[in-house]
């Protein structure tokens, strides 16, 4: 059995994508692992399928790159879009559910093979201390340093994450620069185990934070892999009306064999 899958990435967060219409069977975890792999496969930091559902244009089902789900992805939400509008799931507005719940998308800009996009992400309430989870879909600890570059992302991700506090379930890293009119960002992934060169959630936990720390809503942020937006708004007990927006690529299509569950 051959998948025909479609290669995108968002800032350089690369995705595997999926019609679901066509392939509904999902594939195993080894087999995402295989394909997401960089030396023996496509080579991508996850899977997505997209399949229709009842009151949604669209399902967004999410794997990482070792094969274990998540709930929501930022970047691959907006390549999902992107992926969407093309592939005829919906116009240029749309709603689909993804792990954490339901969530808007727009297409803003359209070219070949490129589009930006906003999409929108869950509440989040207001942290108990500066220094806790925000869970923006996923759960993100924002280490705030003076620069980003100085950081050894790998260890210093790999020592946090694999800690006895969070080995259990897991924790994504950010380390964030804050300057006068835009973040720095820098990201160790859970599920990929490894650094990404941009994570959407994360991007978005780290302007949560910055808004904390100096009351501004809406930030530009550089990651490694390119620029995002994000906007918010703060009130008494939750962020809300959180938007991503950023690029959308497709790189290529192709077709691999399917291996069976």
């Amino acid at each position: 059995m051959m998948t025909t899958f479609y290669k995108f990435h968002g800032t350089g967060n690369d995705f595997i994508m999926i019609d679901g219409r066509f392939h509904p069977e999902i594939p195993a975890p080894s087999t995402i692992a295989k394909w997401c792999s960089r030396r023996t496969g496509i080579g991508a930091d996850g899977l997505m399928v997209l399949k229709p559902v009842a009151g949604f244009d669209f399902e967004m089902i999410y794997f990482n790159a070792d094969g274990s789900k998540a709930d929501m992805c930022g970047n691959g939400a907006r390549c999902s879009v992107a992926f969407a509008f093309m592939s005829g799931f919906c116009g240029k507005a749309c709603r689909f559910m993804a792990g954490d719940g339901p969530h808007t998308g727009r297409i803003i800009e359209a070219d070949k093979n490129a589009w930006m996009v906003e999409v929108s992400l869950v509440d989040v309430k207001l942290p108990e201390n500066p220094d806790a989870i925000i869970n923006t879909g996923n759960p993100h600890l924002v280490i705030v340093t003076e620069d980003t570059n100085a950081i050894d992302v790998v260890s210093e991700g790999r020592r946090i994450r694999f800690s006895p506090t969070y080995a259990e379930q897991g924790v994504n890293v950010n380390w964030m620069s804050i300057h006068e009119d835009h973040l720095w960002v820098r990201t160790y992934e859970r599920g990929v185990e490894d650094e990404t060169l941009s994570c959407g959630t994360g991007i978005t936990a780290s302007a949560i934070k910055a808004a904390l720390l100096t009351g501004k809503n809406e930030w530009k942020i550089e990651s490694r892999g390119g620029k995002l937006h994000v906007r918010l708004q703060r009130n008494a007990q939750v962020f809300n009306d959180i938007y991503l927006g950023g690029p959308a690529v497709m790189v290529f299509k192709g077709e691999l064999k399917h291996d069976k569950v």
